[in-house]
């Protein structure tokens, strides 16, 4: 007999994170996840724990898959993969009043960029911007700090491609993405002794719902990356 699936998340809206009207989880991830699992006729239970647990857990468990992970190819040997789930990065970001082109990073110079402080993505804006004069990181605890674009204290947002429109949406405030800094393919992510068969199934499952567009719905429930919009306490998405 098969394995009922564990799938384990980590809470990141809008890709996963619970319903503030009714504990459910839901999420860009996590709808596309149950239509697969729908499709595939497999049996499973999904848990949203912090990122080291999750991981841990499909280490550790023969019947476990993880989402939404990174497909790299330093993992690629580590797991079996339903990929692609989603598209994501990182971007930079701007009010919808923003007039100037960002094409390529010496484009920023004389510009502001609030960030983070001490993540992956500060590193990567320092590096990519060693040699192009006048930039200035505000780096800062939190990704509140997209605030910063439309009180004055910055010019542009750097953050995830979902997540920042979701975050400004949370401020009632507009943003669009004026430069992609880096892609990221985020993929459904098992333990190797999960069955083959399942994994394989599973696969179909997702080849199907995008070829058939309902992966397409999913994300435009959530808004597109970028995108005025995303979802918020004040509007739930369509079932």
């Amino acid at each position: 007999a098969e394995p009922r699936l564990f799938l384990v998340t980590e809470p990141n809206p809008p890709v996963n994170f619970l319903d503030p009207l009714n504990g459910q989880l839901i999420g860009l991830a996590t709808d596309k996840v149950r239509l697969i699992m729908q499709d595939a006729g497999i049996s499973h239970d999904i848990s949203i724990m912090p990122w080291p647990d999750a991981l841990a857990a499909v280490d550790r468990r023969p019947d476990a898959c993880i989402f939404l992970m990174n497909l790299t190819d330093e993992r690629r040997p580590s797991y079996q993969w339903v990929a692609p789930l989603m598209e994501g990065g990182w971007a930079l970001f701007a009010p919808l009043g923003f007039q100037r082109r960002i094409a390529a990073p010496a484009d920023l110079s004389g510009l502001r960029i609030a960030v983070q402080a001490g993540g992956a993505l500060e590193k990567h804006l320092r590096e990519i911007t060693r040699d192009v004069p006048n930039v200035t990181l505000v780096a800062a605890e939190g990704a509140a700090e997209i605030g910063n674009i439309f009180n004055g204290k910055a010019d542009l947002y750097a953050g995830g491609a979902w997540a920042a429109p979701y975050q400004a949406r949370q401020i009632d405030m507009p943003v669009r993405m004026v430069m992609r800094l880096t892609r990221s393919t985020g993929a459904l992510a098992c333990n190797k002794k999960v069955p083959a068969a399942m994994i394989a199934r599973m696969q179909i499952a997702l080849d199907t719902i995008i070829a058939d567009g309902r992966a397409g719905a999913v994300e435009r429930r959530y808004s597109t990356p970028g995108s005025w919009g995303g979802w918020g306490l004040d509007r739930r998405p369509n079932p």
